[in-house]
């Protein structure tokens, strides 16, 4: 049934790699989230959770940068434990648990990227990516909005297309540097799986659908991925789960933000969309 339509989404759906690093480890944490293309004018959308994370990214780098330097400048006649130990309370930092160092990766876009910008949805899990300084493009197509907003209804058959498995080991972390980076090495690539499901629940606000629920648990890797119908058309985008009581038992299903937020949101933005 969704065939036709995957292979259409696969063209413009990329996965965001991400990895990061807790304070005194050596382990380097992979994730995989999704995102999908509006136009080809370099902008995308994907959850605002994400994008807020990438943009924390930088902060952490910069801070972590800083304690380093500080550690390394610590004279030799003082005592090195304990000045590292004030270092450390100073930056609040905790071995193992607080999170020094994150670096992002867009697979397949762009022959390059120069500017990154992101905007987010005041309320929704929601956010625009715009790319900018490219030349390029590694991906094709766009989705498409129904020029008639179609609602989404319960009983409704939809298809999730994501990045739930975390594949790729082309990441490294350098000991002599105490840093993390992206390699030539290994693998690069993240492959996209499908998730066929069927709306269980609405909900609305002054009668507009604002969000929907899809059932079947998806990991987390979804977040960000387009929600569409059998045609290949824009229903809404994941935005995490949600866990209901039914019949005294927990389900979890997929919450999704309606395409009809997205295409409003866009608009007041002033980016191009497609319709059909």
């Amino acid at each position: 049934m969704f065939a036709d339509a995957m292979e259409q989404a696969m063209d413009y759906c990329r996965p965001i790699k991400i990895i990061s690093r807790v304070y005194k480890s050596d382990e380097v944490l992979a994730e995989t989230f999704t995102m999908f293309f509006v136009n080809g004018e370099g902008i995308a959308i994907t959850s605002k959770h994400i994008a807020e994370e990438i943009m924390r990214g930088g902060k952490l780098n910069r801070t972590y940068e800083a304690f380093r330097k500080e550690r390394a400048s610590i004279p030799e006649e003082c005592n090195h434990r304990i000045e590292t130990n004030r270092l450390e309370r100073r930056y609040e930092y905790v071995k193992g648990e607080t999170k020094t160092q994150l670096r992002y990766s867009f697979s397949r876009c762009f022959d390059r990227i120069e500017k990154l910008g992101i905007e987010a949805h005041p309320f929704y899990d929601l956010a625009v990516i715009r790319f900018g300084g490219f030349g390029t493009t590694m991906f094709r197509g766009h989705c498409v909005f129904a020029k008639e907003m179609r609602k989404p209804r319960v009983g409704m058959s939809v298809c999730r297309l994501g990045y739930p498995v975390t594949e790729f080991d082309d990441y490294a972390f350098v000991k002599e540097k105490d840093d993390i980076v992206w390699t030539a090495t290994g693998t690069h690539t993240v492959s996209q799986y499908p998730a066929e499901g069927m709306i269980v629940h609405v909900t609305k606000n002054d009668e507009r659908i604002t969000t929907f629920e899809v059932s079947g648990i998806v990991g987390k890797g979804y977040c960000g991925a387009p929600v569409l119908d059998k045609n290949g058309i824009l229903v809404g985008m994941v935005m995490d789960t949600v866990t209901r009581i039914v019949d005294g038992q927990p389900k979890t299903c997929t919450l999704c933000v309606n395409a009809e937020i997205i295409k409003s949101f866009l608009q007041e933005k002033g980016i191009r969309f497609f319709e059909e």
